[in-house]
């Protein structure tokens, strides 16, 4: 029983979260998912200032959303694509700016402490993961739907 009611959640969350990529209002080739805020990372060394994380279904992170029209490669010698999508802000390959990245961040860190949903705009910019999925917008969702 747990089993059937295991996999009923995750159909169930999979239809909720679905990605949408036409979207009236945003650009050509931009997506929009909803969903919780689930591996967030900042790599600080060097130049390169970049915040990374993947979306769940859920807010323990049971089940990593994926994009269906934006795959990625899991590197420039695989041919395989990535299991699951890892969406990126970086500072100079993306032109985002510090503040960018420190509120993006804040957002997101402010998800997870939560177990707040976020509403993302992305689009692809390269054909591996590493950097492949650039976070054009990140929105919080309120947990009683006022906002």
């Amino acid at each position: 029983m747990k089993k059937i009611l295991s996999l009923i959640t995750a159909f169930s969350a999979t239809l909720w979260a679905a990605e949408d990529c036409s979207v009236p209002g945003n650009q050509k080739g931009d997506c929009e998912q909803t969903g919780y805020v689930c591996n967030l990372g900042f790599n600080v060394v060097g130049a390169d200032n970049i915040m990374f994380f993947q979306l769940g279904a859920d807010a323990a992170c049971t089940y990593l959303l994926t994009s269906d029209s934006l795959k990625t490669y899991k590197s420039m010698l695989d041919t395989t694509y990535s299991d699951y999508t890892r969406f990126y802000l970086w500072e100079n390959k993306n032109s985002a700016t510090p503040l960018s990245l420190t509120l993006a961040g804040s957002l997101a860190m402010l998800a997870i402490n939560n177990g707040l949903q976020v509403d993302i705009i992305y689009r692809k910019v390269d054909k591996i993961e590493f950097g492949g999925i650039k976070l054009q917008s990140i929105r919080l969702i309120s947990s009683n739907n006022n906002h």
